[in-house]
């Protein structure tokens, strides 16, 4: 039986008892502003010198108005840049899934109420796969929209270039809802092909996952495309990029107080902070360079209307207990940045289990336009 134990504080509010989406019920990552409660990171040397929110982070308004019910905060990892589900200071979470599987993080909390039933939609901040990875893990739709087109005042920065609202459900048609809600746009641009980088799958999963995922791409009602110019030379490109540009703006948002409370975070999130800190300006002056090349090849490689599918992790959920083995984390934050990176929409849609563990793929598709992911996930998967 799931408790509340995912929530950090709860505030059951319904601002309007009729609207869209007054049958829904969601939960915001610690990170996204409430009002009257305090915004905080996961960590509670940092929330307790903050003052509480005056309003409500813009979204979450726009949400509101339209009918749906605010449950209350959920629980992020500590620090929200670790994509194990942990955190030090806070409860150990189970996933509710598979009991045996990790959460996934950084919104760890949204996502455990959402795979719960206990809500319906889970809000938190996409940055470094932190809705993507608990949605991955949990077999929820995950979606990072294009950058811009929602507004994101109000949620706690992370990285100023990666930071993104992101939406979590078990339902495709809610995020579609959402995502028309918010932004107005309704436009239905045809879906024109389907392709998967299958180099990566290849690359990255076991030679029997591998196959298991190929049998499931066979059975799907749609025309797949092989795209081999998606390699493991080029994921290793976009993990530098992000983890340099996310390191300098970690360290310039966020040095100073770490390198003077040195809070006692999880292992995981602070070996990766340990790699990411320490990045020179002018790294991250090339890093930027680089990130523009990087949008243009990979938008290069999808045609308008088109979609490309890749993993959304390089395995099924890892076990919950013991350490992530390191080629696991280290494909999994380049995995994550490819679309970050790219500047690019991301749905993560659940798709198969490996060994019981819940395993997504990811349908990328050029800016802005996002409403073909929803197309082909309530289409064909």
């Amino acid at each position: 039986m799931i408790g509340d134990d995912f929530l950090v504080e709860a505030v059951g509010r319904q601002d309007t008892p009729r609207g869209l989406l007054s049958s829904q019920k969601l939960v915001v990552s610690d990170c996204v502003s409430v009002r009257d409660h305090v915004t905080g990171i996961g960590i509670p040397a940092w929330a307790e010198s903050k003052d509480k929110s005056e309003s409500d982070a813009s979204v979450v308004a726009e949400l509101m108005a339209a009918g749906i019910k605010l449950l209350g905060k959920g629980q992020v990892d500590d620090f929200g840049t670790s994509s194990s589900g942990r955190n030090s200071f806070y409860n150990d979470l189970r996933n509710p899934v598979v009991r045996k599987c990790r959460v996934g993080g950084s919104s760890s909390g949204a996502a455990v109420a959402v795979a719960s039933g206990k809500a319906t939609v889970g809000l938190g901040n996409a940055c470094n796969g932190g809705v993507i990875i608990p949605a991955s893990y949990c077999g929820l739709y995950g979606y990072r929209p294009s950058p811009g087109i929602f507004d994101s005042r109000g949620i706690r920065t992370l990285s100023t270039t990666f930071d993104s609202v992101g939406f979590l459900s078990k339902s495709a048609p809610v995020l579609q809802q959402i995502y028309e809600k918010c932004t107005g746009n309704r436009q239905m641009l045809p879906l024109s092909g389907i392709k998967y980088a299958s180099g990566l799958f290849n690359s990255l999963l076991s030679e029997e996952l591998t196959v298991c995922f190929q049998e499931k791409l066979d059975q799907l009602s749609c025309e797949l495309d092989e795209d081999f110019s998606i390699s493991k030379l080029i994921l290793a490109q976009a993990g530098k990029i992000h983890s340099v540009i996310l390191g300098r703006e970690v360290d310039m948002e966020y040095g100073q107080w770490l390198d003077q409370h040195k809070p006692e975070l999880d292992a995981e999130t602070q070996g990766f902070l340990d790699t990411i800190r320490g990045f020179s300006f002018k790294d991250q002056v090339d890093a930027k360079k680089k990130k523009v090349l990087f949008s243009e090849m990979l938008c290069s490689a999808i045609n308008s209307g088109e979609l490309l599918i890749i993993p959304s992790t390089p395995g099924g959920a890892p076990a919950r207990k013991g350490e992530l083995d390191d080629e696991f984390q280290m494909n999994q934050h380049r995995l994550t940045a490819i679309a970050e990176v790219a500047g690019i929409p991301q749905l993560t849609v659940p798709f198969l289990s490996d060994d019981d563990a819940p395993m997504g793929v990811s349908l990328l598709a050029r800016p802005n336009e996002d409403r073909l992911l929803f197309d082909a996930a309530t289409r064909w998967f």
